[in-house]
């Protein structure tokens, strides 16, 4: 499911989104999406009960990989269920701590199902996708659907910039983002920005 919706583009846009061209604005919202979650190095969107299994390090303390971490429903120490508040707490910033032990050395030893992310929908367990989120998703997906117009307005020439019909001509020249950043054509265009990044370094891990 992508972080934002084509109802979002139309408002950012302030346009009207043919029916003939929902594919291409559903292709830069899911594009937009998969790089908001690879920057972030986190899944994001809310999966109720996944069952992981991890390295661990030993120690008292255990970090679950998906933020934020909504419910741990079972925690299984090489083999062993262990029971909640007595033998492992749930922190915060999504740590399992041991209690009265320590976690175990070992190459694929602690099994937790957990739920994690946030809701992409009114209703349900954890809090919504932030709205910081939504607005990165919107701009990026707002440009790379601008950059399918342009491109089919071009015949995917990149670096057209203007055209004539009496006595044919035509002008390339690089185009940039208001950052600076060069977004020549769409294959070089980059999906975020940095001021986009910014925003999104606090649910990166």
């Amino acid at each position: 499911m992508g972080f934002c919706e084509i109802t979002d583009l139309k408002a950012y846009l302030q346009i009207d989104i043919p029916g003939v061209k929902e594919t291409s604005a559903e292709r830069a919202i899911d594009e937009a999406t998969a790089a908001v979650q690879n920057y972030c190095r986190q899944h994001l969107e809310l999966v109720e009960d996944e069952t992981i299994t991890l390295d661990c390090h030993g120690g008292t303390q255990l970090l679950l990989p998906e933020l934020p971490v909504i419910a741990v429903s079972e925690v299984i120490d090489d083999g062993e269920t262990l029971t909640v508040t007595t033998e492992y707490k749930l922190g915060s910033s999504g740590i399992l701590h041991r209690i009265g032990s320590t976690w175990p050395r070992g190459i694929q030893i602690i099994q937790v199902t957990y739920s994690h992310g946030y809701r992409m929908t009114d209703y349900g367990s954890g809090d919504p996708l932030p709205e910081e989120i939504v607005q990165v998703c919107v701009r990026a997906a707002a440009r790379s659907y601008q950059s399918g117009l342009r491109a089919e307005e071009v015949g995917g020439i990149p670096g057209v910039q203007g055209t004539s019909l009496g006595d044919y001509s035509v002008q390339f020249g690089a185009e940039s983002s208001a950052s600076g950043e060069a977004v020549l054509g769409v294959s070089a265009a980059r999906v975020l920005l940095r001021s986009e990044k910014d925003l999104l370094n606090r649910y990166r891990v």
